[in-house]
């Protein structure tokens, strides 16, 4: 439909308020327009736009895109959070974003079609499957991912901007994401669990391993890969053999 820079420009509008969250990276690396159907989920749990609400969509693959612009209609601002690369040889991919990548790029024609208010409330998209896999295997593309507490606003922020409560639409809140709830939590803000049955639970949320600490960013990337972009996402080298040929010795 359009290249890189326009499709990102329809989901990151220079005038929407959350703007700043959204993540450029997997845009960057869309690969030529594929086929892609998207469904219409119900979203029951938010029938209308409550500007006191974030909504955080966690769900896997394309979900979250298509549950994203359900939202969109009733006048929420889809934010994509996607920080993994989409990689060069797309089947070597630990994680699998063909499928939210096409639906990023259906998805923006029709969002380009809707009138959202430029301080419409939020709905960050993320990928449950962002840490699945192992990343351990040379020759594969490791673009696993995760969320840290700069990544989305913070508690103060958004009750500056009058929200009060937290929508975490998925079966269970992942640890990456729990270090950023527990913040908003303990400034006030409500936290609400929706799972498949789309009924809204208010939750507790436990507190983390590492919450608050400056060991947390490093404990959580290490072992993952980074590219010179910053985004996450990088082939893992073939080991390399001694000059003695008296086995592996390291990686290149």
């Amino acid at each position: 439909m359009k290249d890189s820079i326009s499709i990102y420009k329809i989901w990151a509008p220079d005038n929407a308020l959350w703007t700043q969250w959204a993540k450029p990276v997997l845009f960057a690396s869309l690969p030529n327009k594929q086929n892609c159907e998207l469904k219409t989920p119900n979203a029951d749990y938010a029938q209308t736009v409550d500007f006191n609400t974030v909504i955080i969509v966690d769900l896997p693959d394309k979900d979250s895109v298509e549950e994203g612009l359900v939202l969109a209609r009733r006048g929420y601002r889809p934010v994509p959070l996607y920080n993994g690369v989409y990689g060069i040889t797309p089947f070597s991919m630990i994680v699998d974003v063909k499928g939210i990548a096409a639906a990023l790029q259906k998805g923006a024609k029709i969002l380009s079609a809707l009138s959202i208010r430029e301080d419409a409330p939020p709905v960050f998209m993320l990928d449950s499957n962002r840490m699945k896999g192992a990343g351990s295997q040379p020759g594969s593309y490791d673009n696993r991912w995760c969320v840290f507490p700069q990544d989305m606003p913070s508690a103060s922020f958004l009750l500056k901007n009058k929200i009060i409560k937290v929508i975490v639409r998925s079966e269970r809140i992942q640890e990456d994401l729990s270090h950023i709830l527990l913040r908003y939590q303990n400034q006030g803000i409500k936290i609400l669990l929706c799972g498949n049955n789309e009924k809204l639970k208010e939750v507790k949320v436990s507190k983390p391993s590492l919450f608050m600490s400056l060991f947390y960013r490093f404990k959580v990337t290490f072992g993952l890969s980074r590219n010179a972009t910053g985004g996450f996402g990088a082939i893992i080298p073939e080991p390399r053999q001694s000059s003695s040929g008296g086995g592996f010795f390291g990686y290149g």
